[in-house]
C-alpha cells in the first residue's frame, strides 16, 4: 500500500489547503479553548513538545500520551465536524475518489482481521457496531461477510450518516455517549479515539453497550512509532483540531483498563512509516546525511530493504498505526 493510494496527491493538497481555512476559523475562538489534564490518566504535570498551527502539543510525565492543551470545547469540535470545509471535502470527493482501493485494499483486510479477532476470542458474531462509521465502508465491507448477524453504524456527523443510511446500513446518527444498546457483541471504532475532547467518556461508553466478554476494537496513532517520532510536525497526522490525543502501546492499556477493559493484545501493523519519512528526506525538510543507518535504509537501498525495514518496526511495535484490543471484564 501506498500513501497515494489511499490519499492521492491532488485532492490532499486540496483537503490540506481547505484544513488551514478550517483552523483558521478555529482560531478566532481561541481564547474560549480550554485547558485539559492527560486524557488518558489524568496528570497534571506535563512537558513541551511542540506547536503547530496554533496548537500546543504536551506530554504526560506519568504515562507519556501526547495530548493538545488548551483545546477547542466539545461545542466547537461538533461544530467543526458538522461545518468544516475539509471534512466535507473528504465526504464527498476524497472518499468516493479513492473508496475502490480503500475497500479492496484497506477495509477488506480490516474487516477479516475482526472476524479472525472474534472466532480467536470466541465471539458470538451477535451484532456488530462500529462507532465513527464514516463513509460506511467497514460497514458496508462486513455486511458482505454475512459473519454478524446485526450490522450497525454509529456516525455522529449527519451528512455522514446519510452516506451510512444510502449504502443500505442501519445508522444511529448520535455519538456513542447517547447511544442505548444493549448486547453488542462487539464495538470497532477505527481512528476515532485521537478526536475526541475525551476519550475516557468514549471508551467507557463503548463498555456500556458491551456484555460481559464483549469485544472492543480501537486502531489509533502510536505516537511512540517511527513516523510519528521522525516526522513530529512533519507528519499529515500531527495537527488540531481534528488530531487531539496520541496514545503509546502502554498508554492505551491503561485508559482500557482504567474503564473495565481487559486488554488481549496491542499490535502495531501500520504499512507507511518508512514510506512517509522517506519522502520528507526526498524533500529535503529532515537530513539524514550524518545518519548512516537511515540514510541506508530510506536512500541508498530503499528499493532493496525498505520493505523489510517496514516490517522490523511492525514486528517490534514500532509502526505508528496501532490496534488494540480488548474484552470487557
Amino acid at each position: 500500500m501506498k500513501e497515494n493510494d489511499i490519499r492521492p496527491e491532488a485532492l490532499l493538497k486540496e483537503v490540506l489547503k481547505l484544513h488551514e481555512e478550517d483552523i483558521k476559523d478555529m482560531m478566532k475562538q481561541k481564547n474560549q479553548f480550554k485547558k485539559v489534564e492527560c486524557p488518558c490518566c489524568g496528570e497534571k504535570e506535563r512537558n513541551f513538545q511542540y506547536e503547530k498551527e496554533g496548537f500546543i502539543f504536551e506530554k504526560c510525565v506519568n504515562c507519556g500520551t501526547t495530548y493538545i492543551t488548551p483545546r477547542p470545547t466539545v461545542d466547537m469540535l461538533a461544530d467543526f465536524y458538522a461545518h468544516s470545509r475539509s471534512m466535507n471535502y473528504w465526504n464527498e470527493v476524497m472518499f468516493p475518489k479513492s473508496e475502490t482501493y480503500r475497500k479492496e485494499n484497506l477495509f477488506k483486510n480490516r474487516a477479516l482481521k475482526v472476524v479472525e479477532i472474534c472466532k480467536k476470542y470466541g465471539n458470538d458474531f451477535g451484532t456488530i457496531v462500529d462507532v465513527g462509521a464514516g463513509y460506511g465502508t467497514f460497514c458496508e465491507v462486513v455486511k458482505e461477510t454475512s459473519a454478524f448477524r446485526r450490522v450497525i453504524a454509529v456516525e455522529p456527523s449527519t451528512g455522514l450518516a446519510e452516506t451510512c443510511e444510502n449504502k443500505g446500513i442501519e445508522t444511529i446518527n448520535k455519538p456513542i455517549e447517547k447511544v442505548i444498546l444493549k448486547n453488542v457483541s462487539v464495538v470497532t471504532n477505527f481512528e476515532v479515539i485521537e478526536h475526541l475532547f475525551n476519550p475516557e467518556e468514549f471508551v467507557k461508553a463503548c463498555a456500556d453497550v458491551l456484555p460481559k466478554d464483549g469485544i472492543l476494537v480501537i486502531t489509533t496513532p502510536n505516537i511512540e512509532g517511527f513516523e510519528l517520532k521522525m516526522l513530529k510536525t512533519l507528519s499529515p497526522n500531527v495537527g488540531g483540531p481534528d488530531h487531539l490525543n496520541y496514545f503509546t502501546p502502554s498508554s492505551i492499556i491503561y485508559l482500557l483498563k482504567k474503564c473495565g477493559f481487559e486488554v488481549l493484545e496491542v499490535s502495531t501493523p501500520g504499512k507507511l512509516d518508512a514510506e512517509l519519512v522517506r519522502k520528507e528526506i526526498i524533500k529535503g525538510n529532515i537530513d539524514v546525511s550524518e545518519d548512516r543507518f537511515l540514510k541506508t535504509v530510506l536512500v541508498d537501498h530503499w528499493e532493496d530493504v525498505g520493505a523489510s525495514f517496514q516490517k522490523f518496526l511492525v514486528d517490534n511495535k514500532l509502526s505508528s498505526h496501532m490496534w488494540a484490543i480488548a474484552k470487557k471484564k
